[in-house]
């Protein structure tokens, strides 16, 4: 990774978690509230859409997978700290249930920690 790729990674990771904050503002309570079975199904489904993520930063940077540990880093930091800041000051962005915001946002970070998983893994081979 060169120094110039990192605003990329952060513009990376800002757009995964504004499209991520956008499917809990769009499914809201139809799968982001407690006992509701849909909410298993989603955390299923960001297993390969976190690899669909990075195979688009793969692409997108022209790296290959086992050097996308340090970009990934800096994608998912700046997904949690835009996570952390909507949660707290811009709750609403997600819905207006506290529930839903609650269960998107750490939805949200699932996916965070299987960037960081994946790319880990990934880094290793």
């Amino acid at each position: 990774m060169k120094n110039s790729q990192l605003p990329l990674f952060v513009f990376l990771g800002i757009v995964f978690w504004f499209v991520a904050a956008m499917i809990v503002r769009f499914f809201d309570a139809s799968v982001y509230t407690e006992g509701n079975p849909n909410l298993k199904y989603i955390f299923a489904l960001t297993i390969p859409v976190t690899f669909l993520f990075l195979f688009i930063t793969s692409k997108i940077s022209k790296l290959e997978y086992h050097e996308l540990l340090k970009p990934v880093v800096i994608m998912t930091f700046t997904a949690a700290f835009l996570d952390a800041i909507a949660m707290t000051w811009f709750r609403t962005l997600y819905s207006n249930s506290f529930e839903v915001a609650f269960y998107g946002a750490a939805w949200i970070l699932w996916g965070v920690g299987l960037g960081l998983l994946f790319s880990y893994i990934a880094s290793k081979r």
